[in-house]
């Protein structure tokens, strides 16, 4: 390993629920730039394919998100204020860890 990789990897904690999180970020942030791409569609090919894409995105969205309901990492069904809760605990840990 690399001196730039050990460095990163010393001052870096990630886990497969971070990774997971930031997978579902992203997959949501591409599906809004395929929905606007395929509504802002100028022809019908152009926006067959963008849906196609879309579908796609979401579909491995849903996937990332049973795949963290089952780990445990979100809780869906909890009460509102449960979920509340532990997201303000987890970002408490956050802030407490990176000062």
């Amino acid at each position: 390993m690399g001196l730039l990789s050990t460095t990163v990897k010393a001052n870096t904690d990630i886990n497969d629920e971070v990774l997971a999180n930031n997978m579902l970020a992203m997959a949501s942030a591409g599906a809004s730039a395929y929905l606007a791409a395929t509504l802002a569609s100028t022809t019908p090919e152009l926006r067959a394919m963008y849906a196609s894409a879309l579908n796609q995105v979401v579909a491995g969205h849903s996937a990332l998100v049973e795949l963290t309901t089952k780990r445990g990492w979100d809780k869906p069904y909890d009460p509102p204020i449960q979920q509340l809760t532990e997201a303000y605990q987890k970002a408490q840990t956050v802030i407490r860890d990176h000062r």
